[in-house]
Order: C-alpha cells, then sequence, then structure tokens
C-alpha cells in the first residue's frame, strides 16, 4: 500500500525548519519564537514547537502546522501548499488532492457575485441608490467606466433585503451567514443583512473572483464604522489579500508596487492612469501580504496617509519589508493633501509620477521624520533622535550607509560623528541623564511583572501548568502528587490537571507532549498546545530560578485554595449556628482551625 504522502511529508520536514525559512525563529526552552509573520509586532507572541509540530500566535491567535503555514504566508490553497511542501520534502505526488470545503467555497463565490451584481443594480438603476451614485459621481469625482470596472455598488439601508432574495433564489441561511453577507439578530431569531447603507467595493481577488467586500459609510450623520469588511471566510483571509492586485499585478512587474491605504487611493489612481497602485485589506500591512507582492516585484513605495497612523503604519511597514528584501522608498504628500485619492482630486498623472519618482529613501525617511519629532537644539532631543535611529541602522550591514548616515545625523546634531557610529554599529542606547539605559527594564522583571504580581485567578492556574508541561519528569511528578483538582477552579484546566497526574503516575520514560495531547477533544487538547507553547523562557533557561519559579507557584496556588477552602468553611460555620447543629460546628470549627495553621 502506497504511504499517504502528507505524513510522508510531516514525517520528512521540521516544522522549525519550513517556518525559520520565513521567520527569524529564536530559542525559547524546548520552543522557539519570533515575530509572527501574520501581523506586525515588535515583541515576539509567534511561537513555534518541534514537539508538536505545531505553531501559534499569541498575539493574532493564528495556529496550525505546516499545512496552514504555507497556506497562510503563501496565500495559496490547500493543493499548492501540497505542491511547495513536496518539493521541499522530496515526496513525489501521484494524485491530485482535493480540498473537502471546495464546494462550499465555489458556493460562497456564487453568492458574492449575486451580491456584488446586486448592490451594482441599486447604485446604477434603482432609486434607492439615487443619493449613493451622487456621492461616488460628484463627492469622489469617479467616472461611470471607473464605477463599473471596480464592480462599486450601494447596500440599501433595509435590514434585510440581500438576504430575503438570497434566500428566494434557493441559498439556505447558514451558507449565507457563513460567507459574511449576514448576520444573525440580537435576539438569535432571524437573519438581517451585514451591510446596509454604505458604498460597497468588492474584493475581487487575482482570479478574478469576489472573495468578500468592503463597506464604507458616506452619510454623515452615519455613526458607525467608517468601514466594514468582510470577516474572514472559506475563500477571503484579510491578511492575505491585497487589494486591485487582480489590476495591477501586470504593472507592477514593469514599474514595481506603489502601496496605499485606502480602497479610493487604488480606485483613484486606476482611474488617473497609475495601474501598479495597491492597498492593504483592514488590517495593518502583513508580511504575507508582502510576500505576495514578491512574486511580482522587489520594488516598493509606501504612500500612506499623512497623519500620525499613516505616518506610524508606514514604521511598522518597513520593519516587514525590510525583511524580505525589498527595495524601499517613502513618498510623503505635500501638508494639504491626507493622502493619493485627495492628491488626485487636484493633481495630474504626470505630478503624481513625479512625485513617486522623489520619494524618500527609508534611511532619509526616518531621519527626517525622527529630527521632527525631537528637540535637536538640547541634549535629551539628540539622544532621543540618536537612539531612535540606531533601532533602524544597527541592522545595517552595509558600512558605506552606516559612514553616510552617521557623517549626516553629526552634522545635523552638531556632536561627535565617532559617537553616532558606533551607536549605529552596536545598537547600543545612548545613556539618559539618570545613568539608566532607555528600555531598560530586562525581559525577565517585565514577564513576572505580568506572570506572577498581575495574574488572575484562572491565569495563575494556567501558568502552573504551563510550568509543569516544561519540567523534567521527576519534578513535575513530585509536584502533581502534592496538588489537588480542588486546587483549580476552571473546568478546563481541572481536566488538563486530572490527565496529566494520571498519565505521570508511575511513568518512567520521558513526557512526551504529543503524545499527552492526543487524549483530549479538539478545544482542550488546543489549550494543552497554547499551555506548551506559552513562552516561560525567562524561567526556564536557568534550572535554579525555573524551581524556585515552579516552588513560588505551587505555595501561590495552595494559599488561594486554602482561602477558597477557608471561606466556604465560615458560610458553614455561619450556618451551623443559625441551625443550632452542635456537631456541624463543632466539625467545620476544627478543620477551619487546621486549615489556618497551614496559612501561617
Amino acid at each position: 500500500m502506497q504511504n499517504d504522502p502528507i505524513e510522508e511529508i510531516k514525517q520528512r520536514l521540521d516544522i522549525a525548519d519550513v517556518i525559520g525559512g520565513y521567520v527569524s525563529l529564536k530559542k525559547s526552552g524546548r520552543n522557539y519564537k519570533g515575530n509572527c509573520p501574520f501581523h506586525g509586532e515588535k515583541t515576539p507572541s509567534f511561537m513555534v514547537s518541534p514537539d508538536m509540530q505545531i505553531y501559534k500566535c499569541f498575539g493574532c491567535g493564528k495556529g496550525g502546522d505546516i499545512f496552514s503555514f504555507i497556506k497562510e504566508v503563501e496565500g495559496v490553497e490547500f493543493n499548492q501548499a501540497l505542491k511547495i511542501l513536496a518539493e521541499k520534502a522530496g515526496v513525489t505526488l501521484t494524485q491530485t488532492y482535493s480540498d473537502p470545503n471546495s464546494e462550499k467555497k465555489e458556493l460562497i463565490f456564487k453568492l458574492n457575485s449575486i451580491a456584488a451584481q446586486y448592490y451594482s443594480y441599486i447604485l446604477l438603476q434603482h432609486s434607492a441608490g439615487k443619493e449613493a451614485l451622487t456621492y461616488v459621481k460628484s463627492h469622489r469625482k469617479l467616472k461611470p467606466k471607473t464605477i463599473e470596472e471596480f464592480k462599486i455598488g450601494y447596500a440599501p439601508s433595509q435590514w434585510g433585503a440581500l438576504y430575503d432574495l438570497l434566500v428566494k433564489k434557493g441559498y439556505s441561511p447558514e451558507i449565507i451567514e457563513e460567507a459574511g453577507l449576514c448576520s444573525k439578530k440580537s435576539s438569535g431569531i432571524g437573519y438581517i443583512d451585514r451591510f446596509r447603507n454604505r458604498i460597497m467595493f468588492p474584493l475581487i481577488d487575482i482570479n478574478g473572483k469576489i472573495v468578500g467586500f468592503s463597506g464604507r459609510i458616506f452619510d454623515p450623520e452615519d455613526k458607525g464604522p467608517k468601514y466594514m469588511n468582510t470577516s474572514d471566510t472559506l475563500v477571503f483571509n484579510k491578511s492575505a489579500f491585497v487589494y486591485g492586485l487582480d489590476k495591477a499585478r501586470l504593472s507592477i512587474k514593469q514599474e514595481g508596487a506603489i502601496f496605499v491605504e485606502g480602497y479610493m487611493d487604488v480606485i483613484s489612481a486606476h482611474q488617473a492612469g497609475l495601474n501598479n497602485v495597491v492597498a492593504v485589506s483592514g488590517t495593518a500591512l502583513t508580511q504575507t501580504q508582502l510576500k505576495i507582492l514578491s512574486r511580482y516585484t522587489k520594488d516598493l513605495t509606501f504612500a500612506f496617509d499623512s497623519d500620525s497612523a499613516g505616518i506610524n503604519a508606514v514604521f511598522r511597514a518597513v520593519d516587514l519589508a525590510e525583511r524580505d528584501g525589498f527595495n524601499l522608498n517613502i513618498t510623503l504628500f505635500p501638508k494639504k493633501y491626507k493622502d493619493l485619492d485627495e492628491y488626485l482630486q487636484e493633481k495630474t498623472k504626470s505630478d503624481a509620477k513625479e512625485l513617486f519618482k522623489n520619494s524618500l529613501s527609508v534611511y532619509d525617511f526616518f531621519l527626517l521624520i525622527t529630527v521632527k519629532n525631537q528637540d535637536k537644539n538640547t541634549a535629551a532631543g539628540k539622544r532621543a533622535i540618536v537612539n531612535e535611529l540606531s533601532k533602524l541602522f544597527k541592522q545595517l550591514r552595509d558600512p558605506i550607509t552606516i559612514d553616510h548616515y552617521s557623517k549626516r545625523v553629526a552634522e545635523i546634531l552638531n556632536i561627535d560623528e565617532h559617537t553616532i557610529r558606533e551607536a549605529f554599529t552596536s545598537g547600543k542606547v545612548l545613556e539618559t541623564s539618570f545613568g539608566i539605559e532607555a528600555s531598560s527594564i530586562s525581559t525577565s522583571k517585565d514577564y513576572f511583572a505580568v506572570h506572577t504580581v498581575k495574574l488572575s485567578k484562572e491565569s495563575a492556574e494556567s501558568y502552573m501548568l504551563a510550568l509543569l508541561l516544561k519540567a523534567d519528569l521527576d519534578i513535575s511528578q513530585t509536584i502533581v502528587y502534592k496538588l489537588g483538582q480542588r486546587d483549580f477552579t476552571n473546568p478546563a484546566i481541572q481536566d488538563i490537571f486530572k490527565e496529566l497526574k494520571e498519565y505521570l503516575l508511575g511513568r518512567k520514560r520521558k513526557f512526551e507532549i504529543s503524545h499527552f495531547k492526543n487524549r483530549f477533544k479538539e478545544e482542550t487538547a488546543e489549550l494543552v498546545s497554547d499551555l506548551y507553547l506559552w513562552d516561560v523562557s525567562a524561567v526556564t533557561d536557568s534550572e535554579e530560578i525555573f524551581l524556585r519559579e515552579l516552588d513560588t507557584t505551587y505555595k501561590r496556588l495552595k494559599t488561594v485554595s486554602l482561602k477558597r477552602e477557608l471561606k466556604s468553611l465560615a458560610e458553614k460555620i455561619k450556618q451551623a449556628e443559625l441551625t443550632n447543629d452542635a456537631k456541624a460546628l463543632k466539625l467545620h470549627q476544627n478543620k477551619f482551625k487546621e486549615l489556618s495553621q497551614k496559612l501561617k
């Protein structure tokens, strides 16, 4: 019988090696950690477990095995992910593997297509869309050809107009909801349209299929969110979707990509003849979106909004794009224009081309913004500027670029060039006037602040289990035998502890997390994975610190448990006094005294 290629791939490839090709991973106890490729983050919360062959991001919640990772990071379907991994593993595929959700996906595509046609009809031909059409044509200055090309429509204000139409066409409420086109009423009975009284922008993938929608308010009296997007579905993943790429990819191959923030920026750009402009979709720029773009170009210009949020978005985006080796430039709009859409309301395609041509390099942009935000004439301001810039330049290996900017910064700040170069090459921050380094709080200090003092009752219990799952067999056996289920209050944690105690009873062989996890149903098994992936490396890297932390956590847990039991006994004593039950009263008082002694 032929081997299952999926299992063969899993046996040949280690998840840490596969993910390590996309993410810079560092050892963290038995696991690895790094910055999540699916959402922008500065503090690593992305964990990889070689023992369980899974990953989990504690920031955005995404997780799975090597197949789900490749699907997510490459923005491909299962079949393509299988091919990519089979090639890495040297496994020959002799048959085509079908997606078990393929029929449902086609149904959602069909629903989205019907919805787009309906929204377009309401905007262009129905009286209900008259005001919306005036807004689109007069206020946004969109031409009929552009409206048609981008399939722009209008969702009427009625509560269930689209839902009723789709039900009449024979589609079930469940699949309409799964497509993200309706939601259950707050009463739990019946459904309402997700999008109401909004200009509708269909989200179209590179195959020309509508995967979702974004609805924008246009009525000044509407207090809802400015944009409302389709939630993630079987066919739409916002972190792996690039708006406008279906129309821009050929131009991007020739001219490079211009990345903007808004849908209207893209639409106005294409209307003006700037066909290499694309946007993120209802999320901060992700590594996955950049991976998708990298198939077409390595030349990328950020033209984000000129407000503070836009500037911050550039900082986050640059950090991600640098990792993928993009050639980066930053476009800053003249003060009177917030974004590309506003700019093109008054300017021409030639003006925009010239603006993009004169974009700043990443380093010039950071230098400009950093100096602008600080007082370069004071010692504190100079220190802050150098410290901020050193975060960027410490990653550089090019001595010529470092030399160039060391001289420039030294001239701007009127301080010694050697001091600047040392800060840029070492990445060390300059000391503050108090002699303490900026960002001097250590990881372990932050860690203990979060995981001891501020722990809630439930998370303290979780923390105990997270430590036990990483302890050596003899140590974990010693502690679990001293604990009981009554020491935990969360039902899921109680179940895991009960199984752990049974699993460790008399065990001689090494603890194997993958075997232990298989004792649970899906939801609890996922919690076990999360506990094992929890980054507790601040206390596990040293055996002495780890043992001390285990002991401290054990004592804290027992103390909380004793106090809980004493509170219960106090209630029983009170009840016995009210009912004049002398026997019960004496029993509870003796028990109360016994437990109270343990607290001392």
